[in-house]
């Protein structure tokens, strides 16, 4: 299934911000490889990408699994190669005070929101490398910020965030490019699952983000190497530098 389309692959991708982000790569012409965990929501995603003209290829599985990685990289080699890396696949965790937190839970929380991203772009690297592309890994304010109960996922995200911009560093004399997404508070199941009793409807749906993505996949991925954006900053205002 060769094509000399633009590829894109898209953790996270059955629905929420990972969704989004892989249909506006799709309205853009992008051939997709999407994963989540649960097959049944991912092909279904996959249809409505589908739909919307691009050749996309669902691969269900657990992104710390390295079997998995394997085939979301055998997916894009077989599309004809890697132009954009989306690392969104998160795992919240518990929220609560640090000194109720079970450390053991940390060998969840870094492995997929640090370890897992890492190692996929390892893999990732030499098809990326063939087209000078980019790498997009989505952070949190919460990687900033020292909010009670959100100990460990922000402490993951900030992990990530200086991986990224170590990645930048160290990738760009290969002609592959870095950058940390913050998108923001949004209504999401994750959201939902943070705060079960409250009432999170005020916030915007992560579709809010589109304008920035859009924005972002027209820059020459070099020239926004190793910063750090907000999706929802106002304004157009979306570089917060690293």
């Amino acid at each position: 299934m060769g094509t000399s389309n633009r590829v894109a692959l898209v953790t996270g991708a059955s629905r929420g911000l990972g969704a989004v982000i892989a249909g506006v790569l799709a309205e853009r012409g992008h051939d997709l490889v999407i994963n989540a965990r649960d097959p049944d929501t991912l092909n279904e995603a996959a249809d409505a990408l589908s739909r919307r003209g691009a050749q996309v290829l669902a691969v269900a599985g657990d992104i710390t699994d390295g079997e998995a990685r394997n085939r979301l990289i055998d997916a894009a080699r077989q599309l004809g190669g890697l132009d954009v890396l989306v690392n969104n696949a998160s795992e919240l965790g518990p929220i609560g005070p640090l000194m109720d937190f079970d450390v053991r839970r940390l060998g969840r929380i870094f492995p997929v929101n640090a370890g897992a991203p890492l190692a996929l772009i390892q893999r990732a690297v030499p098809l990326l490398a063939e087209r000078r592309g980019l790498i997009v890994n989505i952070s949190s304010d919460a990687a900033r910020a020292a909010y009670a109960g959100w100990g460990p996922y922000g402490a993951s995200k900030a992990a990530l965030e200086l991986l990224t911009r170590t990645l930048a560093a160290e990738l760009r004399d290969h002609g592959v490019s870095a950058i940390i997404v913050d998108p923001g508070d949004m209504r999401t199941r994750m959201q939902q699952e943070a705060f079960p009793a409250q009432d999170i409807s005020d916030r915007p749906l992560p579709e809010v983000t589109m304008p920035f993505w859009h924005w972002l996949f027209d820059q020459p991925a070099a020239d926004v190497t190793g910063e750090r954006f907000e999706a929802q900053a106002q304004d157009a205002r979306w570089l917060q530098h690293a």
